[in-house]
């Protein structure tokens, strides 16, 4: 039996152990080719199971529905395959499974327990970071991290990818000042860590010190331009410190030259930057032209996946500004017939959340200023279940605010805006504040 480069076994051949090492690094590092690398290597060697349930990890993290064809070829491949696997490797299937059949909460159990025997298990802890993050368990980023950190040693050439993971973790945890150091810690270990730069980007936007963020997100762009789709949501971070500002036309310049092309990757994370930064400019009062078509066309194709309420959110806002005044109506038929007949975990937190957030967004879109408020006024304190970080999720605050200003709701929008100010006392806020109290006077 091989062994990778963490000296675990895997059953395979060496080179199946060497395609798989690499194939971990890339999905670490956000480059290369992993699925292609392990698909390579699986054909040419049926008895890398761990290979076949990795693939399929893979397309699930990625937004691929359980019975989607990719998942369940590769998932079938690692049945066939795992009577010559480890007890670890059984336990991986299990995980993939799980999340395929709906239990997604369930892997990330079977990904910590896993973990806390082998700590060093680098594509179990990268999977259950991300899992994490999927469904807002903001604390169980930071400690599943911080659990096997002592195993990690400096020599490692994966330690600064997993001090990339804990910052970010840090920082979803509210310690900016720890985050910061892990983070920079991280990209002085590798500074092409599109994570961790990640995990930067959100100290300097949960700490409002956007020039900060511009600076360090601008200097440092050929390191993290190559992570395929963290690329695009680094810049989304700088888009969002522009909009911030108000420096507006530099904001659809980046939205122009980085994020619209990505569409065409069709990756999930690529839809909900492109369709978050076009709504946050919108609401900033920015004309967008016709930039919702192709991301709206991008959405749509995705209508019937709800793989994810946070995903969904997204393709709501797409539907809402959409060109073809029946892709709201489509969305909302789509997400009845998921209510009716759906099952699992995040069937459970779209009928209790997601739901209401995204009529919310949708009755906003349409103009319907009061239906807005009460959705997004029922479920914003529980948003943190549809998963994604306090910044994404912050657009539901900036669309509530939105929707009680322009419904010239004045009282709500006051108290909204001296709740925002409090944690994020831009100039913008301040002075939207101030607006809004002398309108409610």
């Amino acid at each position: 039996m091989a062994k990778d480069q963490q000296d675990l076994p895997l059953a395979g051949a060496p080179e199946s152990a060497a395609a798989f090492d690499r194939a971990v690094a890339d999905y670490w590092g956000l480059t290369g080719d992993p699925v292609g690398g392990l698909k390579s290597a699986l054909a040419a060697d049926p008895s890398f199971a761990l290979g076949a349930t990795a693939i399929a990890d893979l397309f699930l993290i990625g937004g691929f529905r359980g019975d989607h064809s990719e998942v369940t070829s590769a998932l079938a491949a690692a049945e066939a395959a795992i009577g010559g696997a480890s007890e670890r490797e059984r336990r991986h299937l299990a995980a993939a499974k799980a999340w395929a059949a709906g239990r997604a909460f369930e892997s990330e159990r079977i990904w910590d327990d896993m973990l806390a025997d082998h700590p060093r298990d680098a594509l179990a802890l990268r999977l259950v970071e991300d899992a994490h993050f999927f469904h807002g368990h903001s604390l169980a980023i930071r400690d599943s991290a911080a659990r096997v950190l002592p195993a990690w040693e400096r020599g490692n050439p994966l330690t600064s990818f997993v001090l990339g993971a804990y910052a970010f973790g840090l920082e979803e945890s509210g310690e900016l000042g720890r985050a910061e150091a892990v983070g920079r810690e991280a990209l002085a270990g590798n500074p092409a860590d599109g994570w961790a730069t990640h995990a930067l980007a959100h100290v300097f936007e949960t700490a409002n010190r956007q020039e900060e963020g511009i600076a360090f997100l601008k200097s440092t762009r050929a390191n993290w331009r190559p992570a395929h789709f963290m690329a695009g949501h680094n810049g989304w971070h700088l888009g969002a410190f522009l909009i911030e500002l108000g420096r507006f036309d530099e904001a659809i310049a980046d939205y122009d030259r980085f994020a619209a092309p990505k569409l065409a990757d069709d990756l999930t994370l690529d839809r909900v930057d492109a369709a978050s930064l076009l709504w946050r400019l919108e609401l900033a009062g920015v004309d967008v032209g016709d930039r919702w078509r192709p991301v709206a066309e991008a959405w749509m194709r995705h209508v019937d996946d709800h793989v994810s309420a946070f995903n969904d959110l997204h393709l709501a806002l797409a539907a809402a500004r959409s060109p073809d005044a029946g892709d709201a109506a489509r969305v909302r038929a789509s997400l009845d017939a998921y209510q009716r007949l759906g099952a699992g975990d995040n069937h459970r937190v779209t009928v209790e959340v997601g739901r209401a957030l995204v009529d919310g967004m949708l009755a906003f879109g349409a103009g319907d200023d009061s239906a807005a408020i009460d959705a997004l006024s029922s479920a914003r304190n529980e948003a943190i279940r549809i998963g994604g970080s306090h910044a994404q999720r912050d657009i539901v605050a900036q669309t509530l605010i939105a929707a009680a200003e322009r419904s010239g709701r004045w009282r709500l929008a006051r108290a909204l805006l001296a709740e925002r100010a409090a944690v994020r006392p831009t100039e913008r806020v301040k002075a939207a504040y101030d607006r809004a109290r002398t309108k409610a006077a």
